[in-house]
């Protein structure tokens, strides 16, 4: 397949390289079955992680990816523009996460998950540019690690 695309597009994407991005349609079908009850939304996923008492430590690394990756300078702020956040994402909420290391792990695995959501929103409807795909590469093994480490809190 990626020959092909390599071909399509004109690029020389890496399989290797790719395996993070390809993990992630597998990874986040098992989070939307059951976080999302098959029917994912921020709300329904609200509810679910409401149910749980997680472990701050055990999201850290994510989290100061994210953090690191979103906040602070332009070029930090322009990245998280380009999350495309719709309406109803709660891009504020995400922000105040982000930006408060003081943040309530409940608020941060929250917003950790709207961040993945968007991840896959961009990926999955054709915001993410396949010639630059390789880029997001360490996005998606913290989206993948998060995932996991969350699906972990569910039989």
């Amino acid at each position: 397949m990626i020959n092909w695309i390599n071909q399509k597009l004109n690029v020389n994407l890496d399989p290797n390289g790719l395996e993070s991005i390809k993990d992630f349609s597998l990874i986040w079908n098992i989070f939307e079955r059951q976080v999302g009850g098959m029917r994912f939304t921020i709300n329904t996923a609200e509810v679910s992680l409401s149910q749980n008492q997680f472990q701050q430590a055990e999201f850290q690394t994510c989290y100061d990816y994210f953090r690191n990756r979103y906040t602070g300078d332009a070029v930090a702020l322009n990245r998280f523009e380009h999350l495309n956040f719709r309406p109803n994402d709660r891009q504020a909420y995400v922000r105040q996460v982000l930006e408060d290391p003081a943040s309530s792990t409940a608020n941060i695995v929250l917003a950790l998950t709207i961040i993945v959501y968007r991840l896959r929103n961009n990926l999955f409807h054709g915001e993410k540019d396949m010639r630059f795909i390789d880029g997001q590469v360490d996005n998606f093994e913290q989206a993948n690690a998060f995932l996991k480490t969350l699906l972990n809190y569910y039989p």
